[in-house]
């Protein structure tokens, strides 16, 4: 049942950061809901649901809006198997640690989503990173505080399940 519940909310994510995007921008800068989504997963239910939700979300992004296909399947991946291996390390029911470890993940993902997007070129890294990646690491960040909680109100998804 969980795994359905999981698929289903994923493509909900997906459709809504693709659809809401342009609505809920500000100054071209939106959230990222799915990696908030993929991040939700994995740090609540481990490597083997964050890989799977990262995969799949990664795949279901690019496949709709992608510069290059495979970047962000691979990304998120990655992210799904590294906060999937953190889970056990940290308190769950903790919301200020959760939310502080996401606006680190994202920061993280920006900056190498970033590099690998332009190429190295160092000037444009600089830009890009302070003009787009750290606002929406910001907005992510507020965006998730919410998210994480109504996700937690699903039973399925209740920390103590």
């Amino acid at each position: 049942m969980r795994v359905t519940l999981v698929f289903l909310l994923m493509f909900i994510f997906v459709a809504l950061q693709i659809s809401l995007s342009p609505l809920i921008s500000i100054k071209e800068i939106a959230p990222n809901l799915i990696l908030i989504f993929v991040f939700f997963i994995a740090f609540s239910f481990g490597q083997t649901y964050g890989i799977w939700t990262g995969f799949f979300s990664g795949f279901l992004c690019d496949t709709f809006n992608s510069t290059y296909f495979g970047l962000n399947m691979a990304l998120f991946l990655i992210i799904g198997f590294i906060i999937g291996t953190l889970k056990v390390k940290f308190y769950r029911d903790n919301l200020f640690i959760q939310v502080i470890i996401f606006a680190i993940t994202l920061l993280l993902y920006e900056i190498i989503y970033t590099i690998l997007l332009w190429q190295f070129s160092v000037g444009i890294f600089f830009v890009n990173i302070l003009r787009y990646s750290i606002p929406q690491v910001f907005y992510s960040t507020l965006i998730s505080l919410f998210i994480f909680s109504l996700l937690r109100k699903i039973p399925l998804f209740a920390t103590n399940h």
